[in-house]
């Protein structure tokens, strides 16, 4: 009894000490940390005016929708007017709507020797950009709509407030025109009146440094006697995004799919717009958290935005067909009578490597042929930097610029093509040895091998010699491949007669039907001359080429045939400077094998090889003494005269216990 009162009082005491402990704790705690004070309320209204609403308030001359916004501003204790009357819609917002049927848009454009955009007074947007390439069509980047209204309808160059401000409404009302005294910008400007007291103004001015760069400055004016808190915290103020794509006339190109690129902290990261759609959160955004730059970028085509100040985020949302790539400007407080101002630059142009890198430091990099493979990236670019060379020094034809590459290439391996294909001819004239050895070993197959490389090393002949010219050539055509298929240098690039687009098959003639092909999704249905030339050509190599081996049986002779052929089904509908490549080689490599020749001593058994005699301790014919045997090879030949000795022995014993038996 004694023990459990001991045990009953140390529990009451444990609970005081406890419960004091946490009265402390919760003391301290609101001591040190205040309470939450209610949220303060915000500047902008709890609900946005949609266009239409200010669109039917203007027609039918309340100004409900207006004075709603109006009143949800004062219950947030947000600066207002005293007063708002239909007058004021009329004079301040209602005068900016746009109406087509009254009023059309105005049109405006900025041109130079590499673009020229048409820029429309609703929203002040780029309505359409086209680049002017040296060779090809011209590519103009923004996909049109007809059947949308200008103020429906999203175009480049736009700007997205918070959505309890402006959000988009901004896009869909007329901007003036501000005319410029040098007359190589245009500059757009609009007046919102209370409760917004701002005015805002768009720039736009082609780069006198780079032909392929927009520079963009928005300006956001306070007009109200009170400062205005643009953006809450991490959320931006506003954003100037790209949208609804980008219309670069290449999305059938399978080598280079169109991808969002960006780069930050020295590095890039690529993200395909076929995967833009909602994520298990169901967001639909993908969020760059501080971007050098952002771009959109497709097999020939890049545009890129850039901001010109500190805190950038980047943004892009939508799906594969429609989607918007944004830059932010993050949270801003903004004096009476102060101007924010904040300058972009965007490329508009091709994804070509002197071009990119003349635009800002980094946007180079954007230019990848092998993402996942830096070496196999770097080797592509040097082959690109060859091509132009010969394309700018020696002749200003990219067809004649493939053919002296693939000429210096297979010179460069000349080296190991001349002793490989002297290995190979050395295995031709060794077949009747071959073919002999085959037939005394019948299926042991172990015997065979093992006699087969010890004539090889007897004749000096490396069975694996005539493999590596090929395989070494292996990643100049991957490279290759993927450079004709997408560098810039090689769209709408000609060549000779019927070659008119290097990166697009050479299509002689157009059939009235198509030939469906189990590899080709959509079969033949051209004449493409340069796949049928080059299959000849193959063909042609490996009958002449000699063959590495024993005597070919029937179906090998088959098989040599029959993979030129595949091999140009495959690249039939490929980019016709690969296939000028992989011909030009091909003949090349024929004209190398026929002026390759073997003569008979260069396969004839080596000085020496027979061994030592076995009486004299000497080297046999030549007189010179022979290689030294390698330690195992000298213990399996003791090992077989040690066995022969036995053998010798054995029969030696039975031949007298033979003879006593006789006696």
């Amino acid at each position: 009894m004694l023990g459990d009162n001991q045990r009953d009082k140390q529990m009451q005491r444990n609970h005081t000490i406890a419960i004091l402990l946490m009265t402390a704790l919760v003391l301290v705690y609101f001591y040190f940390v205040p309470l939450p004070q209610p949220p303060t309320p915000s500047p902008v209204p709890a609900e946005t005016v949609t266009l239409e609403e200010i669109t039917e308030a203007a027609e039918t001359g309340t100004v409900s929708a207006f004075e709603k916004q109006v009143e949800a501003m004062r219950a947030a204790d947000a600066p207002v007017a005293p007063a708002v009357d239909a007058s004021m819609v009329e004079a301040g917002i209602a005068a900016l709507l746009y109406d087509p049927e009254t009023a059309p848009a105005t049109e405006y454009t900025l041109a130079n020797d590499h673009l020229e955009l048409v820029f429309t007074d609703v929203g002040a947007r780029l309505k359409q950009s086209t680049v002017l390439v040296e060779h090809g069509t011209p590519q103009s980047f923004v996909p049109q709509d007809p059947e949308k209204r200008e103020d429906e309808v999203a175009y480049p160059m736009s700007l997205r407030f918070q959505e309890k401000y402006l959000g988009d409404l901004l896009n869909g009302l007329r901007w003036t025109r501000v005319p410029s005294q040098d007359g190589a910008s245009l500059q757009f400007s609009i007046s919102l009146p209370e409760p917004f007291n701002a005015t805002l103004t768009k720039t736009f001015a082609l780069s006198p440094d780079h032909p392929s760069v927009l520079h963009v400055t928005v300006a956001f004016t306070n007009t109200g006697s009170e400062s205005q808190r643009l953006g809450l915290d991490t959320e931006a103020s506003y954003s100037l995004f790209w949208a609804p794509n980008v219309d670069s006339g290449d999305a059938d190109n399978r080598m280079a799919k169109q991808e969002l690129v960006w780069r930050e902290e020295g590095a890039n990261s690529h993200f395909a717009t076929s995967k833009l759609g909602p994520t298990e959160s169901g967001d639909y955004a993908k969020i760059m958290q501080a971007p050098d730059w952002v771009a959109v970028k497709s097999a020939y085509f890049v545009v890129a935005m850039k901001a010109e100040y500190e805190g950038a985020k980047g943004w892009a949302d939508g799906d594969p067909d429609n989607f918007q790539v944004a830059l932010d400007v993050p949270r801003v407080e903004i004096a009476p009578g102060a101007t924010d101002t904040r300058e972009f630059q965007v490329y508009l142009g091709p994804a070509q490597g002197s071009s990119l890198a003349a635009a800002w430091p980094g946007l180079k990099s954007v230019l990848q042929f092998f993402t996942m493979f830096g070496f196999m990236d770097t080797f592509a670019k040097i082959l690109l930097w060859l091509l132009n060379f010969f394309h700018g020094s020696i002749w200003a034809n990219y067809g004649f610029a493939i053919i002296f590459l693939t000429i210096v290439v297979r010179t460069a391996m000349f080296p190991l093509t001349l002793k490989g294909t002297k290995n190979m001819k050395k295995m031709q004239k060794l077949g009747p040895e071959m073919e002999r050895i085959k037939k005394e070993v019948g299926d042991d197959q172990q015997e065979q091998q093992k006699r087969m490389m010890a004539l090889y090393k007897e004749r000096g002949v490396n069975p694996l010699g005539g493999c590596m010219p090929m395989i070494l050539q292996m990643p100049v055509f991957f490279a290759m491949y993927r450079v004709y298929a997408t560098a810039f240098e090689f769209r709408g690039a000609p060549f000779i007669g019927w070659i008119t687009d290097l990166a697009e098959p050479d299509a002689l003639y157009t059939l009235p039907f198509a030939i469906p092909i189990p590899f080709m999704e959509n079969g033949i249905n051209t004449l493409n001359l340069l796949p049928i030339l080059m299959g000849l050509a193959m063909v042609a190599s490996t009958k002449l080429m000699p063959t590495s081996g024993p005597v070919q049986n029937p179906q090998q002779k088959m098989i040599m045939t029959f993979m030129p052929v595949m091999f140009s089904v495959i690249c039939y509908n490929m980019a016709s400077g690969l296939n000028l490549y992989i011909l030009t080689s091909t003949v090349l490599g024929i004209v190398q094998n026929h002026f390759i020749h073997v003569g008979d001593d260069e396969v004839a058994p080596k000085a020496g090889t027979p061994g030592k005699s076995p009486k004299s301790g000497k080297s046999g014919k030549s007189g010179k003494k022979s290689k030294p045997k390698h330690f195992y090879a000298a213990a399996q030949a003791r090992k077989r005269e040690t066995a022969k000795e036995q053998r010798r022995e054995k029969k030696k014993g039975k031949k007298r216990a033979g003879k006593t038996q006789d006696h």
